[in-house]
């Protein structure tokens, strides 16, 4: 059989699942949606209130206010995000499409058992459950941060905070039960001498380029290299972790790194006296 996408919503993996359903000749069976469940501002509150002290939840409170209100420290945590701007000119996903809560949903697994497809690939879904990657033959996955270093959903963002600049980048591996974990098929390293906001933008967009070649060599049966991963070398910020002293945090190293290198920029240049 073909190829069977897994994905969360946006118009980024709109434009990248059918640039790939076109490239491989409509050989994209089906495109799998994990809608997006985000926790109320609340919620969150209270989940940080019942599992700190109440001067630490205070903190938090205050930073988050603050990353509320200030737009400077909002913009710079969505470079992480950036891509260049090219339309896709198809409203719609070319292949079918099934949205789901969650990709490890009993109706899920089904679907894919019928299937059977030759190559799964995903972008951005969460954990996936052993018996669902075991439905293909190959699977891959684009990570963006640099394995075996940093893993996880927030793999970037923990380089930028550990001021790991050299290893922010994206990994094309494959994918095995642990997250993140399996066998490298090659890296993508940022170019780390450029502002936070370039650097993204041009990372997001060679990573994307490159996972598409990838895979349409791999479903034409090409043999690609597989790196084993030194597992015991991983940095992961969890999903939990990620709170708005943490953010802000982030949002303030971006802003000093940025208003450095154009510094930097503008000395060099500078005409010689």
């Amino acid at each position: 059989m073909g190829i069977v996408i897994l994905t969360t919503p946006g118009d980024s993996k709109k434009k990248f699942t059918n640039s790939l359903h076109q490239i491989t000749g409509e050989k994209v069976d089906l495109v799998i949606i994990q809608k997006v469940r985000k926790r109320p501002f609340l919620k969150r509150l209270s989940k940080i209130y019942t599992e700190n002290k109440l001067s630490i939840f205070l903190k938090e409170i205050w930073y988050s206010v603050v990353l509320r209100i200030n737009f400077r420290y909002k913009k710079a945590l969505t470079y992480f995000r950036k891509q260049s701007k090219t339309k896709d000119l198809k409203d719609n996903y070319l292949p079918r499409v099934l949205e789901v809560n969650s990709i490890n949903d009993s109706n899920v697994l089904r679907e894919l058992k019928v299937i059977s497809p030759d190559l799964m690939v995903i972008w951005g879904s969460g954990i996936i459950k052993p018996n669902v990657i075991n439905t293909a033959k190959r699977v891959i996955n684009l990570h963006m941060g640099i394995c075996p270093y940093y893993r996880g959903a927030l793999a970037n963002q923990n380089a930028l905070l550990h001021n790991d600049i050299r290893r922010i980048g994206a990994t094309i591996h494959y994918a095995e039960k642990k997250v993140d974990t399996g066998d490298i098929i090659t890296t993508i390293n940022a170019d780390h001498r450029k502002p936070p906001k370039e650097m993204f933008k041009e990372l997001n967009d060679l990573a994307i380029k490159t996972y598409l070649e990838v895979i349409v060599k791999l479903f034409n049966g090409e043999e690609l290299p597989r790196i084993p991963q030194n597992k015991s070398r991983s940095k992961n910020l969890l999903l939990k972790d990620w709170t708005p002293s943490k953010r802000h945090r982030l949002a303030k190293l971006i802003l000093e790194r940025e208003k450095l290198l154009e510094k930097q920029q503008r000395i060099s240049l500078k005409p010689s006296e």
